[in-house]
C-alpha cells in the first residue's frame, strides 16, 4: 500500500546560508525512509501554466498531513501562511496532523508575532531541529505524526467506521480498553483510537469468563446513540469472532464460477450473518436473506418462486442485468438456505439464477447430506458459536436499543 503524501510546507530563498536548505534535504530523505512520499510545491514541480495557489491547494488536497519547517523566510512568507490556513482548516474537519520543524534561529517569541501566530501554530506538535547530527531524535519525535498519517490513509472502511465511533469516547476509557486488549498507550489520542479500533477488529477467539473483547466493550459503551453503540458492538464482535480465513474462503466464492455455492456449519441463522457480515468487510454486510425449504411436492419450483419475489420486494432486481447491477454496486446478494445443498437442488437454483447469486447453504452440525464440491466453511465450535451470538444479543439489549441510552 502507498505510504501517506506529507505537504512540505516551506521558504528558503537561493543561496540561502542558514537551515533551511539542510533541513529540507534532511527532511524530505527521512519521510522517504519512513515510507512517506514528500508534496514539494516549488518552481521546478511547478506544470507550464498551473496557478501557484491551485497547485498548492492541490497538494494539500492529496496530502495526509503537513510538515512545516518554521524558518525566518517561512514567518515571512504569505505561502506558508496560506498553507497552514489551509491545514487548520482540514484539522477542524478531520483531525489533519500538522508538525512544526522549529529552526534553531526562530524562537516561539518570534513565531508568535509573525503571520503565522493568528493561526494559533502552537496548539501543534512542535519538533526542534538538532541539525543533521541527530536526526534520528527528530525521527522518533514524529513518528507517532507519522503512524497517524499512515492509519487516517488506510483504506479499510470497517476500520475507519470504528474510528469514527471512538472518537466520542474519552481518553480513560479508551486507555481501560486498550489495555484489556493488549493495545500500548499511545499519548496521541487520534492515533490511540486507530491502534484500539485495530484491537476491537483483530480476530480473537471467545474466552470462557474473562473474555478481553466483552471487557473492552464494556469499557467503551454506551455511545451517544443506540444506533452507533449497536453497530459498534456488531462490527467489533464479528470480525473478532469470524475467523479471516474462512472470511476469505467466502469471498473466493464470487470468482469460483458458477454455482457459487459455500456450506456452513452453524446452528444458527445469526451466525449465518454473521459470516457474511465478515467476509464483506463492509460497515454494512451484503444484502442477504432466508428462504427455508418447504416440505411437500413442487418444493424447487416453489423456492425458486420465492427467491425471485424476495429480490423483487426487497430489492427491486427482476432480471439478470439488475441483479448485475447491484453486485456491482453493493455486492453480491446472498441467499441463505438451510439445508445441505444436494445436486438437484443446486441444479435448479443455478438453472434459474446462472452465477447471478452467491447461496450460502446452512447445516446443522455436521456435514451431513452435503454432496458436491462446493467451498465448505468450518464453522465455529458449537460453545464459540453461541458465545458470539450471545455477545452480540445481550450488549444489543443493554447498549443498543432506545431505553438504553
Amino acid at each position: 500500500m502507498p505510504g501517506p503524501h506529507v505537504f512540505l510546507s516551506r521558504s528558503e530563498p537561493l543561496g540561502c546560508t542558514c537551515s533551511c536548505w539542510p533541513a529540507r534535504r534532511a527532511m524530505e530523505e527521512l519521510l522517504h525512509q519512513e515510507g512517506c512520499e514528500p508534496v514539494v510545491v516549488d518552481r521546478e514541480s511547478l506544470v507550464p501554466g498551473q496557478d501557484w495557489m491551485a497547485a498548492i491547494s492541490d497538494g494539500m488536497g492529496s496530502a495526509h498531513g503537513m510538515l512545516l519547517i518554521v524558518s525566518h523566510h517561512a514567518l515571512r512568507s504569505e505561502h506558508v501562511q496560506n498553507e497552514l490556513a489551509m491545514a487548520e482548516l482540514r484539522n477542524r474537519h478531520d483531525g489533519f496532523p500538522v508538525i512544526l520543524l522549529m529552526l534553531p534561529e526562530v524562537t516561539l517569541d518570534a513565531l508568535e508575532k509573525s503571520g503565522l501566530g493568528s493561526l494559533s501554530p502552537h496548539r501543534r506538535q512542535m519538533v526542534e531541529w538538532p541539525g543533521q547530527e541527530d536526526l534520528e531524535a527528530v525521527r522518533h519525535d514524529i513518528r507517532p505524526q507519522l503512524d497517524l498519517m499512515r492509519a487516517e490513509s488506510s483504506g479499510a472502511k470497517v476500520h475507519h467506521r470504528v474510528v469514527h465511533h471512538l472518537r466520542e469516547v474519552d481518553a480513560e476509557s479508551l486507555s481501560r480498553a486498550g489495555a484489556t486488549l493488549g493495545v500500548p498507550l499511545e499519548t496521541l489520542s487520534p492515533l490511540m483510537r486507530h491502534r484500539l479500533a485495530s484491537g476491537l477488529l483483530a480476530e480473537r477467539p471467545s474466552e470462557p469468563e474473562a473474555d478481553p473483547l466483552r471487557a473492552a466493550l464494556t469499557e467503551l459503551l454506551p455511545l451517544s446513540g443506540p444506533d452507533a453503540s449497536r453497530e459498534l458492538i456488531q462490527l467489533s464482535v464479528t470480525h473478532a469472532r469470524v475467523p479471516v480465513d474462512e472470511a476469505a474462503r467466502m469471498r473466493g466464492v464470487l470468482g469460483a464460477g458458477s454455482p457459487r455455492v459455500a456450506v456452513l456449519p452453524a446452528l444458527s441463522m445469526d451466525t449465518a450473518r454473521r459470516y457474511i457480515h465478515r467476509a464483506s468487510e463492509l460497515p454494512l454486510p451484503w444484502d442477504h436473506f432466508v428462504v427455508p425449504l418447504t416440505a411437500g411436492t413442487g418444493v424447487l419450483t416453489d423456492l425458486v418462486e420465492r427467491i425471485g419475489e424476495a429480490l423483487l420486494e426487497e430489492f427491486d432486481i427482476h432480471d439478470e442485468e439488475t441483479l448485475r447491477e447491484h453486485e456491482h454496486d453493493f455486492g453480491p446478494v446472498v441467499v441463505i438456505v438451510p439445508h445441505p445443498p444436494d445436486a438437484d437442488l443446486v441444479r435448479a437454483l443455478d438453472t434459474a439464477y446462472p452465477g447471478g447469486l452467491v447461496f450460502l447453504f446452512v447445516v446443522d452440525g455436521e456435514l451431513l447430506g452435503a454432496t458436491g464440491t462446493y467451498t465448505r466453511l468450518e464453522g465455529l465450535p458449537a460453545w464459540r458459536e453461541e458465545e458470539m451470538n450471545r455477545t452480540v444479543r445481550r450488549f444489543v439489549r443493554r447498549y443498543g436499543t432506545t431505553a438504553s441510552n
